[in-house]
């Protein structure tokens, strides 16, 4: 049965009335000719306002254009579908719409105006870029993102977690969590699910998963609950984040520390080490001072009988040398630290070398009743080295197990040919050394007791030294001991004769050892320049004594002045001086006496022990070279050998 035309206007009517779309007709010049109820909840004009203005009632200027391309198209008879578009409300605001328009015709079948259906878009516009842009950062972040239902079966994978653990989205969509999930993690997927269904978030939970190529994964993961549109929790969605790298610089971060703190605790040790030894070098070298000095007063004050002033003057001569070693070693220890360190290489009997040392030790190891054995094999034939050097290398071994050997105890020295190299052994029967400071007994500084109230002297240099002069050589030195009171072993390694030439040798320096006994200077003219008056004065009585004729200066300006009316036969000067030096004084004084056609000698005598200094001044053209505190019966020997040198 079919409805009535009143009844089916009436359905029609309450379709446009209640629907959600605007629907709006105009005629062909664009008057507004009705609008809906829609069209006045998405535009918020009133149908009364709207009806019989024109429709750019609601077209931004900027779209004006479509209007006229619109209305174009409908006087042709043709339908505009789903055109989206932007139209403006009441209150300023643009809203997206999508348009339907179609011509509206009279009886004639004339088209006569326009039929509008606008559906506001702008909410699904938003959402659909809200949904893009969530999408873009789901695709651009470092962080994988996957979603899993409650059973754990993945359903999402984003392109971080494709990089991250090595699989496609194609393959892991559909496989279970488990996928990533190392063996013994298992437990933890099955806790992470059961906080989920109760509606729980886990956050920052750190754990390991694994990528496809078997490579393991510090991961920070960050769990939520994914729930329906009724509320129910359908899943779980994991952002994790790689956390691999942050791991390595966390742990070489602790590795620096621990280096740091370590490095710190070795500075703070060597500190203490340099405040120990500088009260140590305090304690040595006041220790024979005080004798010197004590003796000296008393042999100034005249009141000692013959033999009290020959005690007086052996104690004075012992302090004397013992200061004299200490700071030749000091001496030693700056030429190793700044590299300067220089060795004199020359044919030498290594046997002889090591003879000649144990003689100079021999009188301590009789004191304490101590019996020193040797063992040296005579058929090594020479060796190419530096003497004077090894021969400090071996006083230090003997001497060293000489102090620490108690009374009627034992020492061996050895030498031998072995697998080519020679070794040299010292071992003693003495105190022994402890296991925790053998590793350290050739560091310089380091004694086993370094306090003053230590039973043993030194500065702790005489192992440290040791080692450097042999490594000089190409050769290695070791230390042994069972531990406290069981001795100890000391072996030296050389490399034999064919290897053992090191760097070019450098020029002898002859060093005029004088005999017992006086060395006449008797017709030698002799001017002592040295700023220094205690050190000119001895010089002078030193020469005196010997029948030399002398003159002394203070300083070069005087040394020239004396020298213009009164030609020496040897110059002595200091090297050291304010304005002009030594060096300075030579030149200047030998052209000036050449030009007399007098030939002068020269020996420099200089505090400075540094080998450099040596070089330079034979280089300069002194004869010999001699370092202070001097020796009389030496220091009269130079002079002499000079004086008479080509006689």
């Amino acid at each position: 049965m079919s409805q009535h035309p009143l009844q089916h206007l009436a359905f029609l009517q309450a379709v446009v009335d209640w629907t959600d779309d605007a629907i709006i007709t105009k005629n062909l010049d664009g008057t507004i000719t009705s609008w809906n109820p829609a069209a006045e909840r998405i535009f918020g004009w009133t149908a009364e306002e709207a009806i019989g203005r024109h429709i750019t009632l609601i077209i931004p200027a900027d779209r004006r254009e479509e209007e006229e391309a619109v209305l174009a198209r409908i006087r042709r008879g043709e339908r505009v579908d789903h055109f989206e578009t932007v139209r403006v409300t009441r209150d300023g605001q643009r809203r997206d719409i999508s348009l339907t328009i179609s011509p509206v015709k009279d009886p004639q079948d004339r088209v006569v105006g326009a039929s509008k259906i606008a559906r506001d878009i702008t909410d699904q516009r938003s959402a659909e870029i809200t949904r893009a842009r969530h999408a873009a950062v789901v695709d651009s972040t470092d962080d994988a993102i996957i979603t899993k239902t409650i059973d754990g079966t993945i359903t999402f994978w984003n392109l971080a977690a494709e990089r991250l653990f090595g699989w496609t989205a194609a393959e892991a969509v559909g496989r279970h969590i488990t996928l990533i999930i190392p063996e013994e993690r298992r437990a933890e997927e099955e806790e992470v699910l059961a906080r989920i269904r109760q509606n729980e978030r886990v956050d920052h939970f750190e754990t390991i998963r694994v990528a496809r190529d078997g490579r393991r994964l510090n991961i920070s993961l960050t769990v939520s609950p994914l729930k329906d549109a009724s509320g129910r929790i359908v899943g779980a969605s994991k952002i994790g984040r790689d956390m691999t790298g942050q791991r390595q610089l966390e742990t070489e971060r602790e590795r620096l520390l621990a280096r740091e703190r370590e490095a710190r605790a070795h500075a703070e040790a060597l500190n203490r080490t340099k405040d120990e030894f500088l009260a140590t070098l305090s304690h040595e070298l006041r220790t024979p001072l005080n004798a010197i000095f004590g003796w000296s007063r008393l042999l100034q004050s005249g009141n000692l009988d013959d033999e009290t002033q020959t005690r007086a003057v052996a104690a004075i001569v012992r302090g004397a040398a013992a200061q004299t070693r200490l700071i030749e070693d000091l001496l030693d220890l700056s030429r190793i630290i700044t590299g300067r360190m220089r060795l004199e290489i020359t044919e030498l009997d290594l046997k002889a070398v090591i003879e000649t040392a144990l003689d100079t030790v021999r009188p301590a190891a009789a004191a304490k009743s101590i019996e020193l054995v040797t063992a040296l094999d005579v058929g090594l034939g020479p060796l190419r080295g530096d003497a004077n050097r090894l021969q400090q290398v071996l006083w230090n071994l003997v001497m060293n197990a000489v102090k620490f050997t108690p009374h009627g105890g034992r020492i061996e020295v050895s030498l031998r040919r072995l697998n080519g190299d020679v070794e040299i052994v010292v071992a003693d029967t003495g105190e022994g050394i402890s296991a925790e400071v053998l590793p350290y007994v050739f560091e310089r500084f380091r004694q086993e007791d370094s306090s003053v109230s230590r039973t043993h002297g030194g500065l702790g240099l005489g192992l440290a030294l040791v080692r450097h002069f042999v490594e000089l050589h190409g050769g290695g030195v070791s230390a042994q001991s069972p531990g406290k009171g069981a001795g100890a072993t000391f072996k030296v390694t050389l490399p034999g004769a064919s290897s053992l030439a090191g760097s070019a040798a450098a020029r002898q320096l002859p060093v005029p050892i004088g005999a017992a006994g006086s060395v006449r200077l008797r017709d030698v003219r002799v001017l002592v320049v040295d700023d220094d008056p205690d050190a000119r004065e001895l010089a002078v009585m030193i020469l005196l004594r010997e029948g030399a004729e002398v003159r002394e200066a203070s300083s070069p300006l005087r040394a020239h002045e004396i020298a213009s009316t009164w030609l020496p036969h040897v110059l002595v000067t200091d090297l050291a001086m304010p304005g002009e030096d030594g060096f300075m004084l030579l030149r200047a004084m030998r052209d000036a006496v050449a030009r007399k056609g007098h030939q002068l000698r020269a020996i420099a005598v200089t505090a400075i022990g540094q080998k450099e200094n040596e070089q330079r001044s034979f280089e300069a053209g002194f004869d010999l070279y001699v370092r202070k505190p001097i020796d009389p019966v030496q220091f009269a020997a130079a002079v002499a050998e000079v004086a008479f040198r080509g006689r």
